[in-house]
C-alpha cells in the first residue's frame, strides 16, 4: 500500500515535518536492512541445510537449530520495520486537517510486452 500525503508547509508545525522526514528516513533504513538479512541469512540457512541434511556434516537438531537461527534476524527486522511503519502512520495521521490531502491506494503495476 502506497500513500500520498501533501500539504502546504503554513498548515503543518516545522517539527511535525521534521518528524515525519526522520520517521520515513528510519522506515527507509529498516527496510533495506530487512532486505540485507533476508537475503544474507536466506543465504547462510541454504548452505547450513545443505551441510546438515544433504552431506550429514551436521547433527540433525543441530541442522534445524542453525536453520531457525538464521530466521530471527530478518524476523527481528520485518517487526521494526511494521512498527516504524505504524509510527509513520500515526504521524501522517496527526497532519490531518485543512490544507492537508491524504490518497491511499495500490501500487499500479504495468507490464509490457
Amino acid at each position: 500500500m502506497q500513500t500520498v500525503t501533501s500539504f502546504r508547509a503554513s498548515a503543518v508545525e516545522p517539527e511535525l515535518i521534521n518528524a515525519i522526514a526522520a520517521e520515513y528516513l528510519a522506515l527507509e533504513r529498516t527496510r533495506t536492512y530487512r532486505r540485507l538479512f533476508v537475503t544474507r541469512f536466506g543465504l547462510l540457512a541454504f548452505t547450513l541445510a545443505i551441510v546438515g541434511f544433504g552431506l550429514h556434516w551436521l547433527p540433525t537438531a543441530g541442522a534445524w537449530a542453525a536453520v531457525g537461527l538464521c530466521s530471527v534476524a530478518p524476523a527481528w527486522a520485518w517487526v521494526a520495520e511494521l512498527r516504524h511503519d505504524r509510527r509513520l502512520a500515526r504521524s501522517l495521521e496527526l497532519t490531518a486537517g485543512p490544507g492537508v490531502s491524504s490518497r491511499r491506494g495500490r501500487k499500479k503495476v504495468i507490464k509490457s510486452s
